[in-house]
Order: C-alpha cells, then sequence, then structure tokens
C-alpha cells in the first residue's frame, strides 16, 4: 500500500461528518447517526485502509436507497416524507454514492502505482 495517506478522502468524510452532525441536531432525526459512519470513513482513510471505507460505504448506500424507496412506496406512513426526502435522504445518497467512486478511483490508482503487487480483492 502507498506511504501516503488519503487525505482527500479523510476530509470529504470530516466535511460530511460535520453536515450530518449540524442536520441531524437540526432535524432531530436518526441523520445524527450518520457522525458514526462518516467517521467511519475517516478514520479508515487516514489509517490507509480503503477496504475498510468501502466496507462502510457499501451499507449505507444499501440503507439509504431502502429507506427512500420505502418512504416514496408508502407516503401515508411517512407524513413529512417530502421534506426528508428532499433535503436529506437524496443527497445523503448522493454523497455516499460518490465516495464510493472515489474509493474505487483510489483503489485503481494503487494498483497501477504497484504493478508488481496484487491487490486483495
Amino acid at each position: 500500500m502507498g506511504k501516503h495517506r488519503y487525505w482527500g478522502l479523510f476530509w470529504i468524510a470530516m466535511g460530511m461528518a460535520a453536515h450530518s452532525l449540524i442536520v441531524g441536531r437540526l432535524l432531530g432525526s436518526s441523520f445524527f447517526m450518520l457522525v458514526f459512519f462518516w467517521g467511519w470513513v475517516a478514520a479508515a482513510a487516514y489509517r490507509r485502509e480503503l477496504q475498510a471505507a468501502q466496507a462502510m460505504v457499501i451499507p449505507m448506500i444499501f440503507l439509504l436507497v431502502t429507506t427512500t424507496v420505502a418512504m416514496a412506496l408508502l407516503p401515508a406512513h411517512f407524513p413529512q416524507g417530502i421534506g426528508y426526502l428532499t433535503f436529506a435522504l437524496y443527497p445523503a445518497i448522493v454523497s455516499w454514492v460518490c465516495v464510493f467512486f472515489y474509493i474505487r478511483h483510489l483503489q485503481r490508482k494503487e494498483d497501477r502505482a504497484m504493478p508488481g503487487e496484487r491487490s486483495i480483492a
């Protein structure tokens, strides 16, 4: 693995953790838990462990998409659903998907830098 830390991913995750803290506090919702999940990604990036970061990103995408589909299909059970969908869930999904592709980019970049070693994947 490279000698450098993944500072770009680290600062993106820290920024998203701060955003989740603010949004979660203002909405009084489960988005407060996203602080932990973004913190996990930041810690993994700091420790140069892209697999650990990706291991958090994939379930989060699945959970957020599942929640969004449930809220879209069952609007009667979620009276404030449009607010959560518009201002919380859709941006959260987009951010996690973007981070997933950024991690994939970093993995491929790392694999090209070390042609003699095979990555464990």
